[in-house]
């Protein structure tokens, strides 16, 4: 039998919560107890996940400019470090 090491969609999400878990209860709590206790909190709430929202909204942007950001060629060195030179055996042929 041959294990499958795809990852599914329910996967990706429970890795993305768990991941977030704090920042998801540093917006849910306050949030709860603005609702329960003081009004003010939910408001404080709001303006967090607003301003996390934006933040995870520029770093996937800036993950997706890095993947597509097409990476310089390398040049190929010699035996001896020498770019773009021939190996002495080349030379000698």
């Amino acid at each position: 039998m041959t294990q499958q090491n795809e990852r599914t969609r329910t996967d990706a999400a429970v890795a993305w919560t768990v991941g977030h878990a704090g920042e998801l209860a540093g917006i849910t709590l306050p949030a709860v107890a603005g609702v329960l206790v003081w009004p003010w909190l939910a408001t404080v709430s709001g303006v967090v996940a607003v301003w996390w929202a934006l933040n995870e909204i520029r770093d996937h942007k800036t993950r997706a400019e890095l993947q597509n950001k097409v990476l310089p060629r390398q040049i190929e060195t010699g035996p001896h470090g020498n770019a773009g030179m021939a190996s002495e055996r080349e030379v000698r042929a």
